[in-house]
């Protein structure tokens, strides 16, 4: 009985620790706890003759959409419910369970709604009130037409920036059209020409237009389920975008923040011609209105971080801080008269009505479709990825075609409303998710509250300083700021993602929005391209426990003699199909520079023997005369005597082939195989063998191996140094084994590849394998031709099964001479050069 440390697993300080296996899986018994695989090797051929199952039919796409073609109550429900959510809401609603939950979220929600509604008014360059009827009409439309109950739709900060941006465009054009602005501004008293009442009316209808046509886009991609667009845009793509979005987005509210006016520009470069006139502007600062926006950011940041954050398990609704600044700063404002006595610019007059439907104009929409396309892409993108994190959370699925017409839905029918485009904007939603909304009529609770605000109280906010609404602003984007932090992460990660959260992030900075956001997708979708034309290969070995691992990378692993195995992983397509090819070849066996080797010995050797033919036979003669003088003796008269034995040794010598090597296994242990394997008949019939093959694989190798090349450097391979030991190395390989495990994918180009790589390694007796294949691939190269080429014997389930009869093949010997270079065919590959 041992100690009680060593009965409880402890070890001494003078014992070492026992060193365990460490494993993936669970303890079990030992026979549980092993993986056993005993069976005959597979081709593909093989097994689906054994397994495959031939009695499915083939599916008829025209009978499946007539099956498909019926009208019941039931379809008929289940199809107005879906792209009508609001009837089914209203049908399973329970009263009692989400009436409060969802009055309560709905008026927390409307709280937020309320100082964004104002401050993004500002920084989408139109008037305040667009803000207030974007925080109204699409949370109304969401409710009917939307699935998720969290999704706040109304302002959001990237997309207001990007309306301002096409709607500043239009202005600059529109100012270029009318120089009579200018002279209206200082007519009316104006502080700038963004005050002048006709020109906001133009800005105002421009971004009602791109709302227009931005619903458009979003309805008619929902119907024809075009959501996975967003697929090709990748995290480190939208992580560069809002991060750069929200660098302009600081920048359009500096200006209000420091009380001064600078005019606003648009186009490459805005963001350096924007702080050059900051700069310029600098000495005009008004300290009133900056002391505003640092108290607001101060308040704002310790209210959040402090009490908010922290306390956020034990606030059941988190304190509205922003708009308790709104409501001071406005009461500090209008009391302490700030317009007045320190010209802090303030909002103004805001209209308490709702305004009538208008037709938006639509004469300029072909100067700003494809920004309301990247509009439209950039909303259901933000929005539905909101949407199903709150889906993930509460347990619940979002159909993305249904939430785009949804979202269609909010701007199109809003845009007649005075609306700009409307989003998500994630602090509120995060609100709502943690308030367990329950059903979407928490948005009525909300469009009645911001309803209320512009009948009743809109008014009372004339008096609050822009710099106010400017610092909120500022204040929301610290997230996305933060953000920016990220790009190290995507460095570690993939040098892909870096390239494309530098690029992207870049060029939306200091180029433009619109114009980075090109640049972004463009990266993008040409890294997708890299990733797979420069994807790399590697050799295959096994460690000492069975497993296929990378070789080389791991201590234990091990190949098998006279057999390279390499896997690819990635597509195998025209963009890679020579790269692929190059990697293999460098890899295992270059078989063109196998030939061109071979080819150069067997002339060395021809020169060599015609030039020795004569020290041959001198060498011959002089051993067999001093073998021969051993069994003469001499007289003590001095006379010659033969020994008996004489005769017989002269028969012998002369039989014999002086300088004759023979082969054996020793000479390239590679092409040997067990005698236990001899008389298997696949490998006989594969590799052609009979009773005389040992005998001139013999020859063969005696006139190709035993002859040594001097080492002489190739001016074709750029001075590489060819050796007799290069070439030897090279020749034990006998097999070449691709697995396509990891191909998921082949076209034209990659399958005439594997086609004429096999024809180039049958010119050096290596037999190419396939292992691995899927069905789609093993489809691919069906009706591409491969396997008039390849075999269907030499394509196989998998790799263990390719490996397990490569292992016990010999190597058919070459010709003993006139080796053949590559035929006309064969070098062109089929390439379409030849038909021109």
């Amino acid at each position: 009985m041992g100690s009680k440390d060593q009965q409880n697993g402890k070890v001494g300080s003078d014992e070492k620790p026992e060193k365990f296996r460490r494993s993936s899986c669970p303890p079990t018994m030992a026979s549980e706890n092993l993986i056993t695989v005993r069976r005959q090797p597979f081709t593909q051929t093989s097994f689906d003759e054994l397994h495959l199952n031939t009695d499915q039919t083939p599916v008829n796409r025209l009978s499946k959409i007539k099956e498909n073609i019926y009208c019941s109550k039931k379809r008929s429900w289940k199809i107005l419910t879906s792209y009508i959510p609001f009837i089914k809401t209203i049908r399973y609603y329970k009263l009692r369970e989400y009436l409060m939950v969802d009055f309560l979220a709905g008026l927390t929600v409307g709280i937020l709604h309320i100082p964004q509604a104002l401050g993004f008014g500002q920084l989408t360059s139109v008037k305040i009130e667009n803000g207030l009827y974007t925080s109204l009409w699409p949370i109304l439309i969401y409710m009917i037409f939307g699935t998720s109950p969290h999704v706040s739709m109304g302002t959001s900060a990237v997309i207001c920036i990007l309306t301002a941006t096409v709607v500043d465009r239009q202005g600059e054009m529109f100012q270029s059209l009318h120089p009579d602005l200018i002279n209206k501004t200082i007519a009316g008293n104006y502080s700038s020409i963004d005050d002048l009442p006709e020109y906001l009316d133009y800005k105002e209808s421009i971004a009602m237009s791109v709302t227009l046509f931005c619903g458009l886009m979003m309805i008619a991609m929902g119907f024809l389920k075009l959501g996975f667009i967003t697929a090709y845009l990748s995290e480190s793509f939208f992580a560069a975008f809002t991060s750069g979005a929200a660098v302009h987005i600081f920048t359009s509210q500096v200006t209000p923040m420091l009380g001064i006016n600078v005019p606003r520009h648009s186009g490459v470069f805005k963001i350096v011609k924007n702080y050059k006139g900051i700069f310029e502007h600098i000495t005009e600062v008004n300290f009133t209105a900056l002391i505003c926006a640092v108290i607001t950011m101060v308040v704002i940041l310790i209210v959040k971080d402090c009490i908010n954050e922290r306390f956020k398990h034990k606030i059941v609704i988190p304190i509205p801080i922003e708009l308790i600044v709104v409501i001071v700063g406005t009461l500090a404002a209008y009391f302490g008269e700030f317009n007045k006595n320190f010209g802090v610019d303030i909002v103004g007059s805001i209209p308490n009505s709702i305004p009538a439907p208008v037709l938006p104009p639509v004469d300029e929409a072909p100067d700003f479709l494809v920004d309301c396309f990247i509009l439209a892409i950039l909303i259901f993108a933000n929005t539905i990825a909101m949407a199903k994190i709150c889906a993930k959370k509460h347990n619940y699925e979002v159909d993305d075609s249904q939430e785009m017409i949804a979202y269609g839905m909010c701007n199109f029918l809003s845009c007649f409303l005075k609306c700009f485009p409307s989003s998500v904007a994630p602090p509120r939603s995060m609100v709502s998710s943690a308030m367990n909304t329950k059903t979407t009529l928490n948005g009525l609770v909300t469009s009645v509250l911001i309803l209320m605000i512009i009948l009743f109280i809109s008014p009372l906010f004339a008096a609050l300083p822009k710099a106010i609404l400017a610092a909120i602003i500022a204040v929301a984007l610290k997230g996305l700021f933060v953000q920016i932090s990220i790009g190290y992460k995507y460095w570690k990660v993939s040098k892909y993602d870096f390239v494309i959260w530098l690029s992207t992030f870049l060029a939306v900075v200091f180029l433009d929005i619109d114009v980075g956001l090109g640049v972004g997708v463009g990266v993008s979708l040409i890294s997708v391209v890299f990733q797979t034309q420069f994807a790399s290969g590697y050799r295959v070995g096994r460690s000492k426990d069975g497993v296929f691992v990378e070789h080389k990378k791991y201590n234990d692993s091990q190949e098998t003699l006279g057999v390279k195995v390499f896997r690819y992983n990635s597509s195998l397509y025209f963009a890679n199909a020579e790269i692929f090819r190059s990697q293999v070849y460098g890899k295992t066996v270059n078989p063109r520079k196998l030939l061109k080797l071979l080819k150069k010995k067997e002339k060395k050797v021809a020169k060599t023997q015609k030039d020795g033919v004569y020290n041959n036979e001198f060498r011959r003669d002089s051993v067999i005369t001093r073998e021969l003088n051993n069994y003469i003796t001499t007289t003590p008269g001095g006379d010659p005597v033969k020994s008996p034995a004489y005769d017989s040794v002269q028969n012998r010598l002369n039989n014999a082939e002086i300088g004759m090597s023979t082969f054996s296994g020793m000479d390239n242990p590679g092409f040997s195989i067990p005698e236990e394997m001899s008389s298997n008949s696949y490998t006989r019939k594969q590799n052609g063998f009979n009773n005389n093959t040992q005998s001139r694989m013999g020859r063969r190798h005696s006139s190709l191996d035993s002859t040594f090349l001097d080492d002489e450097e190739d001016p074709d391979d750029g001075g590489e140094v060819v050796t007799d030991a290069k070439l030897r190395s090279l020749r034990k390989t006998h097999h070449v084994i691709i697995d396509c495990s990891a191909i998921n994918y082949l076209d034209v180009s990659g399958a005439n590849v594997l086609s004429h790589m096999f024809v180039e390694y049958g010119h050096v007796n290596i037999t190419m394998f396939l292992a691995g294949c899927s069905a789609t691939m093993r489809d691919a190269m069906k009706h591409a031709g491969v396997y008039d080429k390849i075999p269907l014997e030499n394509v196989f389930v998998e790799l263990s099964d390719a490996l397990a009869v490569a292992k016990t093949h010999k190597i058919i010997p070459l010709p003993s001479s006139g080796l053949g270079d590559f035929s006309d065919d064969e070098a062109a590959e089929d390439c379409y050069v030849t038909n021109l």
